[in-house]
């Protein structure tokens, strides 16, 4: 069968890019018919149901996501259903996100209803006791003797201690609730964080990016400002990876992840694109800033040494290939991020450590 494939050639128009979903699908027609029927054939060879967590497991490992081929190559045991199930929630896991996000969500509603019923008997005893008050006032009128007096003072006590437990009672309660939605409010800011995190470098993911990349198109677009786009790949990664092994490669990914992060300020944004490829947004920048920033980059990562954490051996240095793009105005953001690949891929075929402009977008009339 066949196996996950090396970045291709930018020039195959087949590279398309969809903005609007976590991970990106670029296949054309012909060869997602391919990716498909090598997806299915796995599945049937391990004699998985063909549903469609499986489906969109075996695709995206014949896709090439590097988390998928790593999760699944790495795994020592029968790779049956269970086991892919495992690997499908913990690295394909929207779905729980969105799980979580929704029963936080529905737990705030809970708190607040519990609030809003705690306030409505509030009231309601608030209301008793100014009825209570108002009848005091008129037996207090019609009272002839000091035994008259007595039965009625009593009674106002009686309401008013019944009043002050009650209003103790809810300060207790709104007190457990304020902590309650404030703890429910931080689960659920982290949940979100999470969802936009990537689980390895920390970095911006996939899905972080593409809305960034909105936000920032539309910045460019009302205020006439330039923005630079980066797409950034290490060098020789996967035969780093295979040499040192995946714990090795996480490092390099992380070393790298921490060099962008420490360089990259401000507005702008970093991100994991998948695999050991980068993108970097740098709004309000135009090109020649973009380039510096580029080569920055590139120099800072070339001269730092990897370490084996585990044994301490120097396993020499690692480099960047980038492409760097400007936003044209009225251009695609997929046409964006093709003249940025195109120019990732130029960089690579020239030699790789190095820094290549792309070509500037058509203008449109």
């Amino acid at each position: 069968m066949n196996k996950p494939t090396d970045k291709k050639d930018p020039n195959d128009k087949t590279a398309a890019v969809e903005i609007t979903t976590p991970f990106m699908y670029s296949e054309s027609l012909e060869k997602a018919q391919e990716i498909a029927v090598n997806a299915l054939e796995r599945i049937e060879v391990l004699k998985l149901r063909p549903v469609p967590e499986m489906y969109e497991l075996w695709y995206r490992y014949f896709v090439g996501d590097i988390e998928i081929v790593r999760a699944i190559e790495a795994y020592q045991g029968k790779l049956d259903e269970v086991a892919c199930h495992q690997i499908y929630r913990r690295y394909m896991n929207e779905a729980v996100r969105d799980e979580a996000v929704k029963k936080i969500s529905d737990q705030m509603q809970s708190a607040i209803a519990e609030l809003a019923a705690m306030v409505s008997g509030a009231k309601s005893a608030a209301t008793e006791y100014g009825d209570n008050l108002s009848d005091v006032s008129d037996q207090l009128t019609q009272a002839n003797s000091i035994e008259d007096l007595g039965k009625i003072v009593t009674a106002i006590v009686a309401d008013t201690k019944k009043m002050v437990e009650k209003n103790q009672e809810l300060e207790v309660q709104l007190v457990n609730s304020s902590q309650q939605v404030t703890e429910l409010r931080n689960n659920l800011d982290t949940v979100k964080k999470e969802a936009m995190t990537d689980g390895l470098t920390g970095l911006l993911n996939r899905k972080a990016f593409d809305q960034q990349m909105l936000n920032c198109v539309s910045e460019c677009e009302t205020g006439n400002t330039p923005m630079v786009l980066m797409l950034l790949d290490i060098d020789f990664f996967k035969k780093f990876n295979d040499t040192y092994g995946h714990q090795v490669g996480d490092q390099v990914l992380r070393l790298v992840a921490r060099t962008l992060t420490d360089n990259v300020k401000g507005r702008d944004f970093a991100a994991r694109y998948g695999g050991e490829e980068f993108a970097i947004i740098l709004p309000d920048t135009p090109v020649s800033a973009g380039l510096r920033v580029a080569e920055v980059l590139r120099k800072s990562v070339e001269s730092k040494e990897v370490i084996n954490k585990a044994n301490n051996e120097n396993m020499g240095r690692i480099t960047l290939s980038i492409g760097v793009a400007e936003y044209t105005p009225g251009e695609e953001i997929v046409t964006l991020i093709e003249r940025a690949d195109k120019a990732l891929y130029d960089a690579k075929r020239g030699g790789r450590n190095r820094v290549v402009e792309a070509a500037p977008a058509a203008r449109k009339a």
